[in-house]
């Protein structure tokens, strides 16, 4: 008898054979009628693994947590706030019933929720999770196609000097000084309001940040022009005590894109302007005065040249020599050619 009781149990057990593969495992139901059509749900699904080498069902609660477990990401907190809204469509399923519609809807329900970015977002961890199943952990035998909006990327926002100036006027004089440092050496906000004194050598003109502080995860050095030190001086003489380059009423700012920053931005007419973009301001000015791609990308702590790229519009004189040479090469070989 494949249905059966088991004295500390009050749900039907299930048990059979197939092929030389024993299956034994709780029905959670108590009612005999439904056990037996789990039971044959049981059966014809390792029926299909055996003859068609499916994989055994895997539930995405354990994909989830999996996921979680072994990524060593420093976004896994965005990671974590993605997948709990994934959860609340995929919590009851299997891996194996997330097929291309499920997939399609998530994404267009998503994208009417908040943006078609976000939603590209949502879905590229979706379908980074589902190839490791299939290609790492082989519990799933093929992956849906997960299709993306891709929206096209907006051109880097960057101010000009009076713009720059115009915003500081607005900002509270710590906000002045921390935006100030902001385009003088091109930190993103975290690392720069993570900063401590420790880590800077006023004399030697030099600052350090660690790899979990950097988005790259790679420590990072950075060179302190004059206008550098004079500002953390400034700020050293603003903030006496305490362990942090940047604060507020003696404690460490966490986050500098704040309503006084908005507010700002709205009095010196810039709207929109998000606080990383003084860090493209940074790279603008940087190449306007000659800093090449190279030379940038290592100040900036940039991961690879390609994402400096975007910024070489911006001084094309570098090209001037290449540009005379060949059109003097074309219009040498028109005058020559017999």
């Amino acid at each position: 008898m494949s249905l059966y009781r088991r004295a500390n149990s009050p749900y039907w057990w299930i048990r059979f054979q197939l092929d030389g593969r024993e299956v034994r495992a709780s029905s959670g139901t108590e009612d005999r009628e439904q056990a037996e059509e789990l039971e044959r749900h049981a059966r014809d699904s390792v029926w299909r693994q055996v003859k068609f080498g499916e994989k055994p069902p895997y539930s995405w609660s354990d994909a989830r947590k999996r996921w979680l477990h072994e990524t060593r990401k420093r976004t896994k907190a965005k990671d974590e706030a993605i997948l709990s809204w994934l959860d609340q469509h995929l919590k009851r399923r299997t891996v194996q019933d997330i097929t291309r519609p499920v997939v399609e809807h998530l994404r267009a329900l998503k994208a009417e929720e908040t943006s078609k970015s976000t939603a590209d977002r949502y879905m590229a961890l979706l379908r980074a999770l589902l190839r490791k199943c299939v290609n790492d952990w082989q519990v799933l035998a093929s992956a849906p196609k997960v299709s993306m909006y891709r929206q096209r990327a907006p051109e880097a926002r960057w101010l000009t000097e009076p713009e720059f100036e115009r915003l500081c006027e607005k900002l509270p004089e710590h906000l002045a000084l921390a935006a100030r440092f902001a385009v003088i050496t091109g930190l993103r906000m975290r690392s720069m309001t993570a900063l401590t004194w420790d880590r800077v050598d006023m004399k030697n003109r030099r600052l350090w940040i660690p790899g979990e502080q950097m988005k790259t995860g790679i420590p990072h050095g950075i060179p302190l022009s004059r206008k550098a030190i004079r500002l953390l001086r400034k700020l050293k003489k603003l903030n006496p005590e305490g362990a942090w380059v940047f604060q507020w009423n003696g404690k460490p700012i966490d986050d500098c894109n704040t309503h006084a920053f908005q507010e700002a931005v709205k009095a010196a007419n810039l709207a929109p302007l998000r606080w990383h973009d003084l860090r493209h301001t940074f790279a603008s000015w940087a190449v306007q005065n000659g800093v090449t791609l190279p030379e940038l990308m290592q100040l900036g702590g940039w991961k690879s040249y390609s994402m400096v790229q975007k910024y070489a519009h911006l001084a094309p004189e570098h090209l001037a020599a290449a540009a005379e040479k060949a059109s003097g090469g074309w219009h040498k070989n028109r005058h020559t050619r017999k």
